[in-house]
């Protein structure tokens, strides 16, 4: 037995009871792919996610108090360099003095930090692309975390070759997020 529901009003909530006995949901057999449509099957892997979440908190907890800025997840399109391309780095950040208030839908400038966290699906061609961007569009620090070698990679708009730090050395946020400092060894 299957039921269309209508909700008359945009914040009603829906009775248990019709989603339990009325409703038949599609089996994940029942679901076929359109052969147009694209798959993403070179997802990055949870150790990827774990090492975003957990820097996403420690540079969250140093900036809220502090207001220093917007943090932004890799859904997020900052426009890099003229009309094109949109880059959606793993995570970024952007100072309060270039963005006190929220923007709908894509931000049209570089924001300040870019962090990229290596996967296994990286090519080193799409990713020296993507800092040669960055650097072009004068984001002032770029972070490129490495998990298999737990390395950070630090570039800086006019730096042809990066700052490498080891495990046991420490980030640091420098003029861009005042005050950060975080254990490479915290993140692995």
């Amino acid at each position: 037995m299957s039921a269309t529901l209508e909700l008359t009003r945009p914040n009603e909530m829906l009775d248990e009871t019709l989603l339990e006995d009325d409703i038949e949901l599609d089996t994940a057999e029942e679901i076929a792919i359109d052969e147009d449509e694209e798959v993403d099957v070179d997802m990055a892997g949870g150790e990827h996610g774990e090492i975003i979440t957990s820097l996403t908190a420690y540079i969250f907890n140093h900036i809220q108090p502090n207001k220093l800025g917007r943090l932004f997840d890799g859904q997020t399109s900052f426009l890099i360099g003229g009309t094109t391309p949109y880059r959606q780095p793993d995570i970024s950040f952007v100072t309060i003095e270039r963005m006190p208030e929220r923007i709908m839908g894509k931000i049209l400038f570089a924001p300040d930090l870019a962090i990229e966290v290596v996967s296994e699906n990286d090519t080193v061609f799409d990713l020296e692309r993507k800092i040669k961007q960055y650097q072009a569009a004068n984001v002032r620090r770029i972070w490129v975390i490495y998990p298999l070698s737990q390395t950070v990679a630090v570039y800086k708009p006019d730096s042809r070759k990066p700052t490498l730090l080891d495990i046991d050395e420490e980030f640091d946020g420098e003029e861009v997020l005042p005050g950060f400092k975080l254990k490479v060894s915290a993140l692995f």
